[in-house]
């Protein structure tokens, strides 16, 4: 599949508030079907140092982060050019490729770098290692099994924007490899190393970026 550079409906500028709000309860639902939250705690379970706090880049509401702080008792802020309503969290409206972000051990970062050109994922990677020692991007695949599987599966229980939005995002989402060589020119010469982790129905990959500090 060539990746589409088509925008989603939701990255609008005049896309309404409460139509956003209506997406950011889909998108809960899509990860809670997809284990998406499991997976950033299960991944941040085996890291070999303490973490006091986690950064979520592209945080929406916060729900991901009211999640980890519950489960793993950790401190947590979150980073959004459009934040949702307000859950409790802290929220920062920044722009995670270029401006200065909250301190954290961990960054994560789920669905969010498919919305974004290949420079700006680099440099969104370039800017997180600058404030935290390890990046957790979870985002999609872009391949024709992925997107069957969501139009058979997830469509007919979600809203007709998300619907649309969803299909379109695996479009743009990036492959393994393409990813690889994204966090590869991120980190040249840094010192810093990457693994992706891809499960068999190719739902999700969680790009594991470590930098050297």
């Amino acid at each position: 599949m060539i990746r589409s550079l088509l925008p989603e409906l939701m990255d609008a500028p005049d896309f309404p508030a409460s139509r956003l709000a209506e997406v950011h309860r889909d998108l809960a639902r899509i990860h809670g079907w997809l284990g998406s939250f499991e997976t950033i705690e299960r991944f941040l379970r085996k890291d070999e140092r303490p973490i006091r706090r986690v950064l979520d880049v592209g945080c929406g509401d916060g729900r991901l982060l009211a999640y980890l702080r519950e489960r793993l008792n950790v401190d947590v802020a979150g980073v959004d050019l459009r934040p949702g309503p307000g859950s409790g969290i802290p929220i920062v409206n920044a722009d995670a490729t270029r401006d200065p972000l909250p301190e954290a051990d961990v960054a994560v970062s789920m669905l969010v770098s498919h919305h974004l050109t290949p420079d700006e994922n680099i440099a969104m990677m370039r800017n997180v290692g600058r404030y935290a020692r390890r990046f957790l991007i979870l985002d999609l695949i872009r391949h024709p099994l992925p997107l069957c599987l969501f139009t058979l599966f997830f469509c007919p229980f979600i809203g007709p924007v998300s619907a649309q939005d969803g299909r379109q995002s695996i479009r743009r989402s990036y492959t393994p490899d393409e990813f690889r060589g994204l966090a590869g020119a991120a980190l040249d010469g840094s010192g810093g190393t990457v693994e992706i982790d891809v499960p068999r129905w190719l739902s999700r990959q969680v790009v594991d970026i470590r930098y050297s500090r």
